[in-house]
């Protein structure tokens, strides 16, 4: 746990977490929330922003709603992508993307879009929560996606989590194996699951010694309290955060001294004992 402070390829990156409502099917309303929120992170010089889960079309279970869902080269994303390029902010965004195999049954999905608009990549979220099982279809794999960021123009390797993947450690721990340097989350968590977000938020930052940035939807319904509680957790327990129950735009700059302080990059990686964990794969 005393490896020598060096340089990251995240030292001084500046990430943002929109803690914002989306509108339900009201996918231009939503994207000039991205568009206002994508300002406001360009005036506080941030280089990337994450927002919640399925904020294109906001988040629903609702069949109708659901067919909405969009090809990666759709309207919705492609607007997004040029208001990326028009900030000079690199994006991650949930959405709700159409199935080929079975458009009755959409990806719950995030979009990696680098600030010059290039779509980089798709994460679909594997963990479904409750009945998202019985709307959705199940992402199955775990890339990493390396955007080119900051003034310096570094490549920065980012992985991605939807929500309820935040509570399998074994997600994170998989994405900081194949080089991850930082965790985006979009989420739509709900009550009563507050206790649970913070913690695994923070946990899955020190136990991977990376920051992870939680963007959660906030949107009162009358069956369903999505709360806020997003933020930027730290490697050493920094938690730059945005407290519950209203919008708020969070940013935070990611340090090499946090990352020392929790033991450097890969501290956990290299001091684990994977040859006696093989009960993990058993699936009884």
């Amino acid at each position: 746990m005393n490896d020598p402070i060096r340089e990251s390829r995240v030292n001084g990156l500046r990430v943002a977490v929109a803690q914002v409502g989306a509108q339900v099917g009201r996918t231009q309303a939503n994207l000039a929330l991205a568009n206002r929120y994508l300002r406001r992170a360009a005036d506080k010089r941030a280089d990337l922003i994450v927002f919640p889960e399925c904020f294109l079309q906001g988040y629903s279970l609702d069949p109708d709603d659901l067919a909405s869902a969009e090809a990666t080269d759709g309207a919705t994303l492609s607007a997004l992508r040029s208001l990326a390029t028009r900030h000079g902010v690199a994006v991650v965004v949930g959405f709700i993307e159409i199935n080929p195999a079975d458009p009755s049954r959409p990806f719950n999905s995030a979009a990696v879009i680098q600030d010059d608009g290039q779509l980089i990549g798709v994460y679909r979220k594997t963990h479904l929560f409750g009945a998202e099982r019985q709307v959705f279809a199940a992402g199955d794999s775990y890339p990493v996606f390396h955007i080119r960021m900051g003034s310096n123009r570094r490549v920065i390797a980012v992985g991605v989590a939807i929500c309820a993947d935040i509570e399998y450690p074994e997600v994170t721990r998989l994405l900081a194996l194949r080089g991850a340097e930082l965790i985006a989350v979009p989420s739509a968590d709900m009550e009563p699951y507050r206790a649970q977000q913070k913690a695994n938020m923070m946990s899955r930052a020190i136990e991977n010694n990376l920051y992870v940035a939680l963007a959660n939807t906030i949107d009162r319904r009358e069956d369903l309290d999505l709360f806020g509680g997003s933020g930027i957790a730290g490697p050493a327990g920094s938690l730059a955060w945005a407290g519950y129950g209203r919008p708020r735009l969070v940013v935070a700059q990611l340090s090499d001294v946090e990352i020392h302080r929790s033991g450097g990059f890969g501290s956990y990686l290299r001091t684990r004992r994977p040859d006696t964990y093989s009960a993990l794969l058993d699936k009884s």
